[in-house]
């Protein structure tokens, strides 16, 4: 099959056998943007029929570690074992040479330098937005919010705001913004984006993350629930969004609409093993159980995913997670294999493990601790890293169930005065949650502070939906 350099619609060039590989792949990203269900089968149809197309096999390799799980990332090694030589014999431009290095970086765990080389292509190429969108996710599991915001202030103004993708990197640029606090500018940025395109489920759940930061339950209910039609088209991700909408169910005691939620969509396609999903499912159940709600046989169906996935060394935060399961399940020989195989994870060199090593191992003792009615030890564990919890990636939102952990511990333990401290803190931040003056009122009463503790326990009441 001939090989020629062939421009897309956006002015990037590509080593392809038609023009027509250049402008599909450009649909590719675009559906990769958008979260659509058929971004797979356009890369498929792309490499059946131009199998030697050099960003074809690359992509392939990064939607195997878009996956985060063992199998998929050894598939991805083999894509990125043959892309060298395949690369010279093709030749490759610079630009996809140096997605080969970063899928290569990618495999051996160096996060850093895999983003550090997507950044670079996007000093000469710009508009590349698989690179810039992949950074996003990298950045992200960095857990340092400043660096998704910089990324896109970098790179936005570069795009035609008529690009049709531009709206992606709006939302983007939103989260960003969200995730370093400054809420009211990624509201604005959120909210441009849906209106150019209400189908756009990250920007939609960027509004929904300001809108939990911010406290504003019945706005975030609202905001999820009014455009569903339109975000519920995407795949998997969907199932995020409506975790979101729990939180805010949640926090005004509506406990059977978050059951309800749980049951018909956030665990209905668990079996197709998305980590993600877990993600949804293990912080919402083991947050339910702490606002004191029996979440029953819930647990098990999350057991059998987590089993599947004892060896995975990709990203901590979802190995958090599944650990998670396993210990609220009280599978306690998995979960021993698990934190095990974390122990070897931490002593290897790569980003993940160095963060395993200096804050992962703590959260997983603390989760079985806290489980083992072990409460003085948990606070122990997670307390030395709840600064440093950030490094495991994630939001901000989502870390949020290890503080809870960490609070729930405290209260559970035999010193009030911490929990009451613990607590005290939180209400500095979270000044509209139920949980927290609930549990501050019971804290207040511990330590013979009676008025103080009706009068906290006066502000949850009027929080929750009567």
């Amino acid at each position: 099959m001939t090989m020629k350099g062939y421009t897309d619609q956006h002015g990037l060039e590509f080593t392809a056998s038609s023009p027509e590989s250049a402008n599909r792949f450009a649909d590719f990203t675009s559906s990769y943007m958008g979260f659509r269900r058929e971004t797979g089968e356009i890369l498929k149809d792309i490499i059946e029929t131009d199998p030697d197309m050099p960003m074809a096999r690359c992509a392939k390799g990064y939607l195997a570690k878009l996956i985060g799980s063992s199998n998929h990332s050894a598939r991805a090694i083999r894509i990125s074992g043959e892309l060298t030589e395949h690369l010279a014999k093709v030749d490759a431009n610079d630009r996809e040479k140096m997605h080969a290095a970063a899928l290569a970086a990618w495999c051996t765990g160096d996060l850093e330098k895999t983003t550090r080389i997507w950044e670079g292509i996007l000093l000469d190429h710009p508009l590349d937005g698989l690179a810039l969108r992949l950074a996003h996710f990298t950045h992200f599991y960095s857990g340092d919010g400043r660096k998704m915001r910089d990324s896109m202030a970098r790179h936005l103004p570069l795009w035609p705001e008529d690009h049709r993708d531009y709206g992606f990197l709006l939302g983007m640029y939103a989260f960003g913004l969200e995730e370093s606090r400054q809420y009211d500018k990624a509201e604005r940025y959120g909210r441009a984006a849906v209106a150019r395109n209400p189908k756009d489920a990250w920007s939609v759940h960027s509004i929904a993350h300001v809108l939990e930061m911010t406290e504003r339950q019945e706005e975030g209910i609202e905001w999820i629930a009014g455009l569903e039609s339109d975000w519920s088209t995407v795949n998997n991700f969907r199932f995020h969004l409506y975790w979101h909408k729990s939180l805010f169910h949640l926090e005004r005691g509506e406990f059977d609409a978050v059951l309800k939620l749980y049951d018909e969509q956030i665990s209905s396609d668990i079996e197709s093993d998305f980590y993600l999903d877990i993600c949804n499912c293990s912080s919402l159940l083991w947050r339910l159980e702490m606002f004191g709600i029996d979440v029953g046989e819930r647990w098990g169906a999350l057991t059998d995913v987590a089993r599947k996935h004892l060896n995975d060394r990709d990203l901590i935060f979802v190995t958090l997670h599944y650990l998670m399961a396993l210990i609220a399940n009280g599978d306690t020989v998995a979960a021993k294999q698990m934190t095990d195989g974390m122990r070897e994870w931490a002593k290897m060199d790569d980003t993940q493990a160095r963060v395993c090593a200096e804050v992962g191992l703590a959260v997983a003792r603390g989760l079985q601790y806290a489980r083992d009615g072990k409460f003085a030890k948990a606070v122990a564990a997670i307390d030395p890293v709840r600064y440093q919890l950030d490094l495991v990636g994630g939001s901000a939102a989502q870390r949020d169930v290890f503080i809870m952990i960490l609070l729930d511990a405290a209260k559970a333990s035999s010193d009030a005065l911490v929990a009451r401290a613990l607590f005290s803190e939180r209400l500095g931040e979270k000044v509209h949650s139920s949980w927290t003056w609930k549990n501050y009122s019971s804290i207040l009463n511990s330590v013979g502070k009676t008025e103080e503790a009706e009068a906290a326990a006066a502000r949850a009441r009027e929080i929750l939906v009567n």
